[in-house]
């Protein structure tokens, strides 16, 4: 058969049209599951693997086109060329109509997605490693939301549209030094940076945003770099209405960021002049070390994602502190990776971190006196060391300076805990909470002192939705609390072996120890065996805290021996824990004033009163007298 033979049989069996039908029913499905599917909660693979199969099914089609024609009878094998079958010419305006009817349909739908709905903002993920976080089994629906404050903006981050995907710090650096400019305008409530760049892979609009961290405001952009040049574009959104109220497009010089970052923020700032007021921004620069700076922003980066990058996170910012000795900024966050690091890894002697990260705090203090995030990291390392009321001195002008850090607002918050002041504590969680409503760690410590206040269903749910959202380890161990509460049995153990499961701070050596005293919480005739379990291992690994396993089991008596053991893991993890009812044999343990002395409690006590729901009773020796 000829080629002009072959096209013309196409034609006579209609396959041309069969082909042009599906794709056109293709459009059709793929626009409908565009619009329904995300709605439904099923992401971007769905769509993807749809694709895939119906463009699969189009030769299928045409064959099927081909070997079979319509006639008045029903289906029936093609005859081959020369048959004669006047029903293929009806057939073929059916399938011109069907067509049709679908295209309108697939533009219809496809144009309603574009310009009806709202945008759905996207980004390129993180660059790094992420800490590997297993799902939870259960998902806690999110807290409702406060009323939104008009003076209130996220920062989301901005796009990386580098030919180098290595350059997503450089993007995420830039959202992040706007996010910190705005975070000190006065007046104007910044959402927290955990919360902002955590939904950047979740296919939201700007009306979602805006609900989901109770922001009026949603400034999103995109830096893209050749070289030493950059091109930056910004927009800011009212996220209520969707409505743009500034956009700009910056092109500079790598060297002319800090320059840049002051102009974008002023822009902001004077687009909302109307609810701020007239407000001048500045910007200080850091350090005339690019190159320093670049590997700042790295290891920033790497801080906020915390886990398994706080290693190369430290490895990066000691590189910028070499480079250029004055960057106050880069021994600040230093100073943070120092910190927390023991929290993360059970193999970092928590003295040896608070004594280098109290050096890289001092050395950025002593560049910049008011660095917001040098006092926080000096605040907590004073709470540890039992120093209180230099604790308080400190957070206080870190937040003066920054009120919109829920970093600070969260540490300020252990500070009063750990001295029993919940209710205070309380606030200053919530506090953190606002500015940062996705970040699992403000949520568990709301949790914590509900525990404490006896609101066993709302503690219940504020720790589920800290453990959905990361906080894992901690919110097992006040879930724990909840369950002994309600006295030893099989609840408590399975809650104490979700805890042990969920928390990394447990060192693999250890775990055989906490297997072993298990059966003991559902059983307390038990307790005497695994409280000689307990023993033995302060034998084997004297260096380590056992106490907490102590107040789980129930043995105060124990347990304030093992506190005051002198050791070089000391740590202040005991007196978060120790507020709740559980524990309240422990708090009015005679021996209980010596370790509220070592740790500065009595003095702080002195100055701002007796904790929450205690009293100090009696001389020489103190005691606490408590409701609960």
């Amino acid at each position: 058969m000829t080629s002009a033979g072959m096209l013309a049989e196409f034609k006579r069996r209609n396959v041309w049209r069969a082909g042009l039908a599906w794709l056109a029913l293709s459009w059709f499905l793929i626009a409908l599951a565009d619009l329904l599917l995300p709605l439904l909660g099923f992401g971007d693979v769905v769509i993807r693997w749809l694709i895939i199969v119906l463009g699969l099914l189009l030769v299928p089609v045409m064959c099927f086109a081909w070997l079979v024609e319509m006639t008045p009878e029903g289906l029936r094998l093609d005859p081959g060329p020369g048959s004669i079958n006047p029903e293929n010419e009806h057939t073929a305006r059916r399938i011109d109509q069907v067509t049709i009817v679908l295209l309108l349909m697939a533009i219809a739908l496809s144009g309603f997605r574009q310009f009806v709905l709202p945008e759905r903002v996207e980004a390129p993920a993180e660059s790094g490693a992420q800490a590997e976080q297993p799902q939870p089994a259960e998902t806690v629906a999110p807290a409702p939301l406060a009323a939104v404050d008009p003076r209130s903006i996220a920062v989301l981050p901005f796009a990386n549209l580098s030919p180098d995907p290595e350059n997503a710090y450089l993007a995420d650096g830039m959202a992040e030094e706007i996010l910190n400019v705005l975070a000190r305008v006065e007046g104007l409530r910044v959402a927290s940076r955990t919360s902002s760049f955590g939904l950047r892979d979740q296919r939201l609009g700007v009306r979602e945003i805006g609900q989901e961290l109770g922001v009026a405001h949603v400034l999103d952009g995109s830096v893209r770099r050749q070289g030493d040049e950059l091109r930056i574009t910004a927009q800011l959104v009212e996220a209520a209405s969707d409505r743009q109220l500034w956009s700009g497009s910056f092109d500079r010089r790598l060297t002319d960021i800090f320059t840049l970052q002051e102009e974008i923020a002023q822009a902001i700032t004077d687009a909302l002049a109307d609810t701020l007021g007239v407000r001048e921004v500045r910007v200080r620069q850091p350090t005339g070390d690019l190159q320093a700076y670049e590997l700042y922003l790295r290891g920033r980066q790497l801080f906020a994602q915390r886990g398994a990058n706080l290693p190369p996170a430290r490895g990066l910012l000691e590189q910028a502190v070499d480079r250029d000795p004055r960057f106050a900024e880069a021994w600040a966050a230093l100073g943070g990776v120092l910190l927390v690091m023991p929290s993360y890894f059970a193999d970092v002697p928590s003295d040896e971190a608070a004594e280098q990260a109290r050096s890289a705090a001092s050395r950025a203090l002593a560049l910049v006196p008011d660095l917001p995030e040098a006092l926080a990291v000096s605040a907590r390392l004073a709470a540890e060391r039992g120093e209180r009321l230099a604790a308080v001195q400190l957070v206080e002008r870190a937040l003066a300076r920054d009120p919109n850090n829920a970093n600070s607002w969260m540490w300020h918050g252990l500070n009063l805990l750990e001295a029993g002041h919940v209710q205070a504590a309380r606030a200053a969680f919530e506090q953190a909470n606002r500015l940062d409503p996705l970040s699992g760690i403000h949520f568990g410590w709301i949790g914590a002192t509900q525990v404490i206040e006896g609101e066993a269903e709302a503690a219940e749910t504020s720790l589920r939705r800290a453990h959905e959202l990361g906080w894992r380890g901690s919110a097992s161990a006040w879930l724990l609390k909840l369950a002994l509460a309600d006295g030893h049995g099989p609840e408590a153990e399975r809650r104490f072996r979700q805890w042990l499961q969920d928390d990394g701070r447990i060192a693999p050596e250890h775990r055989s120890v906490y297997e072993e005293i298990a059966p003991a919480m559902a059983d307390p005739a038990l307790r005497p065996a695994a409280g000689a379990a307990v023993a033995a291992a302060i034998e084997t690994w004297p260096e380590r805290e056992w106490s907490q396993l102590y107040l789980m089991l129930g043995l105060p008596d124990e347990a304030i021996r093992e506190a005051l053991r002198s050791k070089p893991d000391a740590g202040q993890i005991l007196l978060l824990m120790t507020w709740s009812g559980v524990d309240r044999a422990f708090r009015e343990h005679p021996r209980f004033a010596e370790l509220a002395q070592r740790d500065g409690l009595l003095e702080f006590w002195d100055r701002y009163g007796d904790p929450d729901y205690c009293r100090r009773i009696g001389v020489a020796p103190v005691r606490l007298e408590c409701e609960r």
